[in-house]
């Protein structure tokens, strides 16, 4: 599934100080940052911040439980009926205007069919526009002179999976029933998954009972006409904010051992693609695994990841056993014998033994809050058999503001070889809370292009120009520092300090860090402000 997100695009890629481009965020002296405008120069992770009214920035959050119908429209997935990516909603035959009101989060607006339409098209779908684990679905009807509850319906549900291959039909569950005639306002269903595979693993829930299932698209059909028929809002309650879906957006990215132009495919909230392996060596050589950048560092505390086979094995997966490990992204120290994970520090997660029969279809997993940034997922036995499953879904969810997320500014044009003389900073720093704010100058720049696959991993030109276009991203031309520029400075600590960073050069650029050491705060990042006067010398000189 593709997010839609709003983002501001430059005409350019420096950023030039004039009071033109900054309205009164620049004085004689003074290069301001605290309002949306100045902010939006500035490039962060797709989705991680969240600019105030007030111009502060804060970090985003993800949600333990969310109503999935509430942004429903936000996700793009596609159909087989046309090529464009379409967004999640609600579609009906009958009263088709008023359709929507039943996803706007009012109580008060409804959808009432007409009583000259037949009973067949008294019936509507609404497409979470991504798979989610649903808990609960609340149906809200209305009650008043004009409108009233549906009084005998079935409510059915599916998972997003095509009963075929090549057309847009789906196989629905039926989920609830009227047994007597409905007169309640308020009708909830919880749903539940039966999945009796005996597997083990530390953190593992393995009961035979979860108390969700997979979900996408809900159909309400009444099995009577008559007035004023109603219903006013439909809610389906969810495992938290997927962290997982937009991976590729944020700058992340998904680097597979095997069947590579498919392995961002269990990270895409849909039931129709999955990550598919088989082989009898060991992981190392047959592929099995895969290091997953989620493209920000999250506070998190479940995973589910869900497993199949491909039809020709019956869909019986023999996935056997399989380790999770997650990272910080902290560098590791020191040298590292492992040819296959990233120079990170892991901390090892789980190791999940599903060699008995019948085999696990979805492994959920609950574990305290970490930090994570990284994730590395692989088999671990050798079978001297064939073993063969896919990956379908790798959810991963957490509770609360994300951990930390870094912004840069664009190459910020003084107007002239210029001399900074401070930079000074405000922010709101609850416990456990951080900013830190870097600097670097200089005067040239060096352009290079960078070559990426779908699945966001950075690969040589020559292999870019190998893949169809379906499988490769544009070409992204980026300005970097030149030879000349001094790297980042310091942290720095007081909220006036002397600039850090050589000076008077050409052009500036900041780097900043918000986070935190507890997901329940976050700091409140309110200013930065470069003062800086007409250089008196040529070359620079480090602040000390």
């Amino acid at each position: 599934m593709t997010r839609i997100t709003t983002t501001s695009v430059q005409n350019g890629l420096l950023l030039l100080l004039s009071m033109a481009a900054f309205g009164d965020t620049a004085t004689a002296d003074v290069l301001r940052f605290n309002e949306a405008d100045a902010w939006s120069t500035w490039a962060s992770p797709t989705g991680v911040l969240v600019q105030n009214d007030d111009g502060s920035i804060t970090l985003n959050r993800v949600d333990q439980v969310i109503n999935a119908v509430s942004n429903a429209t936000e996700f793009l997935h596609a159909v087989k009926q046309t090529r464009d990516l379409i967004p999640g909603g609600v579609r009906g035959f009958s009263n088709e205007a008023t359709v929507d009101n039943l996803i706007d989060g009012r109580a008060d607006t409804y959808w009432q069919p007409s009583p000259s339409d037949v009973l067949d098209d008294w019936w509507i779908e609404v497409d979470l526009g991504r798979m989610v684990y649903a808990t609960k679905i609340t149906l809200t009807f209305p009650n008043t002179a004009d409108a009233v509850p549906f009084r005998n319906f079935s409510l059915f549900v599916n998972d997003g999976e095509r009963s075929t291959a090549a057309k847009d039909v789906f196989q629905f569950t039926r989920v609830g029933r009227t047994t007597s005639p409905n007169d309640a306002t308020v009708v909830e269903y919880t749903l539940r998954t039966l999945d009796p595979g005996p597997a083990t693993g530390e953190y593992l829930q393995a009961q035979d009972t979860l108390s969700y299932a997979p979900v996408q698209y809900i159909r309400f059909v009444p099995e009577e006409i008559h007035d004023g028929a109603a219903l006013a809002e439909v809610e389906v309650e969810a495992i938290g904010d997927n962290v997982a879906l937009g991976t590729v957006e944020r700058g992340g990215s998904v680097r597979a051992g095997t069947s590579q132009g498919n392995s961002a495919l269990f990270s895409d909230g849909d039931h129709n693609s999955s990550w598919a392996l088989s082989g009898a060596t060991n992981w190392e050589e047959s592929g099995h695994w895969y290091e997953w950048d989620l493209g920000a560092t999250f506070w998190i505390d479940r995973m589910i990841i869900e497993v199949g086979a491909p039809i020709v094995y019956n869909g019986l997966a023999t996935i056997k056993d399989f380790s999770i490990s997650t990272s910080d992204g902290t560098v590791s120290g020191g040298l590292t014998t492992d040819r296959i994970r990233s120079n990170f520090d892991y901390d090892h997660l789980t190791l999940v033994d599903a060699s008995q029969s019948p085999v696990r279809a979805i492994y959920d997993l609950k574990f305290e809050p970490r930090k994570t940034r990284h994730v590395f997922f692989h088999r671990v036995t050798s079978f001297p058999w064939r073993v063969f499953y896919t990956i379908i879904e790798h959810a991963v969810y957490g509770d609360g503001y994300l951990a930390e997320v870094e912004m840069t500014s664009d190459f910020i044009d003084l107007g002239g070889t210029s001399s900074v003389r401070r930079l000074t900073w405000d922010a709101d720093l609850p416990p456990d809370t951080y900013v830190e704010i870097r600097s670097q100058s200089g005067d040239t720049f060096i352009f290079e292009q960078k070559f990426y696959n779908k699945n966001g991993v950075e690969i040589s030109e020559a292999q870019w120009n190998k893949l169809p276009k379906s499988q490769k991203m544009d070409i992204v031309e980026i300005q970097r520092a030149g030879t000349d520029w001094s790297g980042w400075s310091q942290p720095y600590v007081a909220r006036d300090a002397v600039f850090l960073s050589p000076s008077p050069r050409r052009y500036v650029q900041l780097q900043v860090k918000l986070g935190n050491d507890n997901p329940d705060v976050t700091p409140v990042l309110r200013e930065i402000a470069l003062h800086f006067d007409d250089a008196l010398i040529s070359g620079g000189v480090t602040s000390r």
